[in-house]
């Protein structure tokens, strides 16, 4: 009869401690900390231990990481919202570190490039479009504080140049 008596609470013990550790699990993949982003870049695209996410933006609900590796290499990101404070890997792009980073995501159905340089003391960067041959006016945006910066691609068929000056006057192509 004791031995009744001490196996019920002990088994519904082992459930709860079950029960605690499916959440904190779960909780880890939930793409809501920079951790579980950072977690699920090292899982899914195989970047390794070091890969950690130096800058994020937020677009439309959307987290675009800019993310380093120990191997000399950098990248960005996407995780979707799916709801209940969720994020899933969505697309990532990665280049060596001497390189910059463009690359176009779909965000909410519409077409977002992204331009990342990863570098210090950076000024900003002019962004060129051609589309049907002819060419548009340069655009200057922001690039202090090693920032990503995002633009509404204007087309589903253009061509970009890019490329970012510091606060030197170096540029960066």
């Amino acid at each position: 009869m004791k031995l009744k008596k001490y196996s019920v609470p002990l088994v519904m013990l082992i459930f709860i401690g079950f029960l605690i550790g499916f959440f904190i699990n779960k909780s880890k993949w939930s793409g809501a900390t920079i951790e579980s982003r950072e977690l699920r870049l090292r899982e899914i695209s195989n970047l390794g231990e070091a890969t950690t996410i130096d800058q994020e933006i937020m677009i439309d609900g959307y987290i675009i990481s800019g993310y380093t590796t120990k191997n000399n290499r950098h990248g960005l990101a996407v995780f979707a919202p799916i709801g209940n404070d969720k994020y899933e890997f969505q697309t990532n792009v990665t280049r060596p570190n001497d390189k910059l980073i463009f690359t176009t995501a779909t965000i909410n159905q519409r077409l977002y490039n992204l331009f990342w340089a990863n570098k210090a003391d950076l000024d900003y960067a002019e962004i060129t479009y051609t589309m049907d041959g002819k060419t548009g006016e340069a655009i200057k945006l922001d690039a202090r504080n090693n920032k990503i910066i995002y633009k509404e691609a204007p087309s589903n068929d253009f061509s970009v140049e890019c490329y970012f000056v510091d606060v030197n006057g170096k540029r960066y192509e």
